[in-house]
This record gives C-alpha cells, structure tokens and sequence, in this order.
C-alpha cells in the first residue's frame, strides 16, 4: 500500500506584519475556525530520530491527542511532499506500532524507551477552506511561538494544503495573498526549527547541504532535488544576510544562486523546450549581480593599505548592501522563488517534455554524461595552463566550477567504497585549482572593481615570481585532476 501522502505549500510571514494577514480578506471575514494547538516534539538524547530523518510530535488540540509522524522531504523548498502516519492517541506520550510508520523498524526497544520531550511549538492556527478555480485548498494561518528549555522563538506561517484538484492552484492564491501581505518561501519545517532552538545553534551562514539522490531517481527527479537545495541554501542565507549584512551569509547566498544556475545549465538538455525557461535565467542572473557587486568589494577590502580608500570601499559597501537588502525585500524577488517552486513542480519540462526518455532516464546514467561533457571541456581548455591570458583562465576557472558543483550536485549516485575514494580524490584536485585560479583571478579584476568606483589606490599586485608559482600550482593541480580516475565509471 503506497505511503499516504501530504502536499503543501509553505509560506514564511515577517512577524511583525501578523496584524496585515489577520485583515486578509480570506481570513477577516469570520468565516475561518480558529484553534489553539500546542504540539510536543519528542526524540532520544542523541537525536536518533532527526538523524534517520523523521520528526515525532504528539499534539494537543481541545481534549484530543494526534500523534503524527513525518518522513523528511528529498530537499525541502517550499512545496512539501513527504510521508505522513497520523493518528489519535489517549496521551500525552507517544505510542509507537505497527500504525506508526517505519519507525519501530528503524528504533530498537531501547532507543524507544529513551524517547522524551524536546520541544514544544504552541500556536493559534486559523484554518478555512478556499476554493481556487476548481481546486479546492485549506489556507492555514499559524501564529506563535516554539520553546525550548527557555529559549523561544517567534513564528508566523501560512499553508496552503490542496485537497483536490490542480496543484497550481495553491501557487495562485500564494501569489494573490503576496499582493497584500509579504510572503516569502518557506524551506523549515517548525520541527527543523525546533531542533536549531532545543540545541542553542545560531547559524552565521549556511553551506551547501548534500543533495540526497536516491539510487532509482530518473533525470527528472534528480534535478528537482538539485534544484531545491540549492534554492534552500539561498532562502537561509537570505534571511541571515537580511538580518545581519555580514559578509558570510552574503557570499554562501550567492554561491546558492550560482549553485542553481548552474544546475540550469547542466541539465539544459532537459529543459531545452520549456519557455520560462529564459525567464528564470535571467531573473536569477538579476538577483546574484547585486550580490557579485558586494562580494566583489569584500575580497577588495583586505588588500587596501590607503586608510582613506579603505574607508571609501566599506562606505561603497554600505550602499551596495541595502540596493541587495532593496532587491531581496522587493515583490520581483520573492516571487521569483515562488515561480522557481512552481516551475519545478508544474514545469513544462516535466509535464510536456520534449523527450520523454531522457527526462525518465536513470540518474546516474544522466550524470556520467553530463560530468563527461564537462571533464572533456575543462581537459581542453586548461592545455598550457600557465601560458593563458586572464580571460582564457577565467573561462577555465568557470568549466572547473561546473565541473565541481556537478560532482557535488550528483555524488550521491556513487556511493560505494571505491567511488568514495575517486570521488574525494577528484573533488580535492578540483579545489585545489579552484583555489588558485580564484587568487589569480582577484588579482585580475581587482582594479577593475576599483576603477569601476572611481577610487585610486595601490593594490598588493603579484610580483612575477608569485605569479609564476601559482600559475605551477594551478598547472600541477590541472595535471592531478586530468589523472584521477573518473569516480562515475
């Protein structure tokens, strides 16, 4: 009996605009029926739920108990489908069976006797139902809080949950609500939350999390599941980056979108015929420029001596970072993260594809093309590395990123012992001439950033004997890379 499964649309809502969602037409009417629900997540102390990647909540809703079990989804980004066991309970403590999911395979009788509260979240949930064209949709709006010990966290989020009919639906009304009240993707659960709370982890920027490909994916699913984290990776360290300004979050947002982009690109023969496709691109080409700009000024910074200048630079990034706060802020980017959600739920390259077969072809067999094509370019490229000029190097530099992102983005088709090996073997030597193509590289364009400001000053340039032993490094690095063993064949 297939799982059943829960498909949603999760939005986040800055806490402070409650009162605006509270006067949302949809809601003010009296029409919603409010209840208060206070929900206790529970795990052992080592956390051998969250590690096998289900969450476990009893909640407290009138003199009910639900307890539900949850399956993590493949990689969260707003539209969540993932497995759920739902059912009613007499107490407050979990009751754990053959109903219960898989959970009573996966902990032992020990583990399960360990199982104790970890969190709690308690919120007023307004819930009515909405018809959306011939869809029919529970709009759920959450306030409150999740508490931890006594650490506590606010939260306000909307779920569109379809019930019947045409999922489009549910990014039709996100888009209609936006227009009155700011929304933007969510990408954690309140259990993900939860567990940040419970263990005092305060994030100062995000990496790239590894993307979990499943061993039967097809191409279709193994992109939706790149796709998601990368987009992930972007909206946790937009909402760090929207807080704090730092340098970190900015950067790791950044590299999430050139994650995503180049996902677009490696599988472009997938979405060759999709007409959005082109939009998307370049809206995406739109959001990470702004980042670039300020990037660019960071790594500038540092080699400054002229206290006058270096002032003027954290003055120029200053401006930069709330044009970025102004785009991240505006109606055009938050939308566009919802439309990437729909695009790769509801895409035509899904639903009207130009060649079924590819779409429908085993991952792996996917991937050892894609990583091929980009191995053969980069091999071509770097011939006499040191001999290239800036521009030819930079293009080298860009093919290895490809390269590198491709082998991260799919590695988890190759998971055996000796493919490990190759693989980190591979993904060293690539860093390694990442590394000191990126130095070169700053060097390069350092007085194009300042030129670019109108600002005059000396820069720490590379005397030839510096350059010469990192175009040697760069070159051995390229040598390494080209005699490692593919880790896909």
């Amino acid at each position: 009996m297939a799982d059943p499964l829960e498909i949603e649309l999760k939005l986040e809502v800055a806490f402070e605009d409650r009162e605006r969602l509270n006067a949302l037409p949809l809601l003010a009417d009296g029409s919603g029926k409010t209840d208060h629900l206070f929900s206790t997540y529970f795990d052992t102390p080592d956390l051998h739920l969250l590690d096998a990647g289900y969450s476990l909540r009893v909640r407290r809703k009138g003199k009910g108990r639900i307890q539900t079990v949850k399956a993590d989804s493949e990689a969260a980004a707003g539209l969540f489908v993932r497995p759920e066991w739902e059912r009613s309970i007499d107490g407050d403590l979990p009751v754990l069976d053959e109903t219960s999911g898989p959970l009573t395979q996966l902990l032992g009788e020990d583990a399960i006797a360990r199982l104790a509260p970890l969190f709690v979240t308690e919120v007023r949930r307004t819930a009515r139902a909405v018809a959306q064209g011939s869809s029919r949709i529970e709009l759920a709006v959450d306030r409150g809080e999740i508490r931890a010990g006594d650490r506590r966290a606010p939260l306000c989020e909307v779920e569109l949950e379809l019930e019947e009919g045409p999922a489009k639906a549910l990014f039709d009304l996100a888009r209609e609500i936006d227009a009155e009240v700011p929304l933007r993707l969510g990408v954690r659960s309140k259990s993900e939350r939860g567990y940040d709370l419970a263990s005092g982890r305060v994030e100062k920027s995000v990496k790239a999390e590894t993307v979990r490909l499943e061993p039967d994916f097809d191409a279709q699913a193994a992109f939706q599941a790149i796709a998601r984290a990368c987009m992930r990776q972007f909206r946790l360290n937009e909402a760090l980056l929207l807080e704090t300004g730092d340098k970190e979050p900015l950067h790791q947002a950044r590299v999430g979108l050139r994650r995503l982009r180049s996902a677009f690109s490696l599988h472009k023969r997938l979405l060759a015929t999709d007409g959005r496709v082109p939009r998307l691109k370049e809206e995406l080409r739109w959001l990470a420029a702004g980042l670039g700009e300020v990037r660019n000024v960071d790594v500038l910074i540092p080699r400054i001596e002229e206290k006058d200048v270096c002032r003027r630079l954290v003055e120029e990034r200053a401006r930069m970072l709330e044009q970025v706060r102004a785009a991240l802020m505006s109606p055009r980017a938050r939308l566009l993260m919802i439309d990437l959600a729909e695009w790769l739920a509801l895409g035509d390259w899904r639903v009207r594809p130009a060649d079924p077969d590819l779409l429908h072809q085993p991952a792996a067999f996917f991937a050892g093309d894609v990583l091929d094509l980009h191995r053969k370019r980069l091999k071509r490229r770097g011939r006499k590395l040191a001999e290239l000029d800036d521009e030819h190097r930079h293009r080298v530099r860009i093919e290895a990123k490809k390269l590198r992102y491709a082998s991260e983005f799919f590695g988890g088709l190759y998971v055996d012992r000796k493919a490990g090996r190759r693989r980190k073997a591979f993904l060293d030597a690539l860093e390694e001439l990442q590394d000191h193509l990126g130095d070169l590289n700053d060097h390069a364009t350092g007085a194009a950033v300042l030129a670019r400001l109108g600002l005059e000053a000396k820069l720490s340039e590379l005397d030839r004997r510096e350059q010469a032993r990192l175009l040697d490094r760069a070159e051995d690095a390229y040598e390494t890379l080209i005699d490692v063993k593919r880790f896909w064949r």
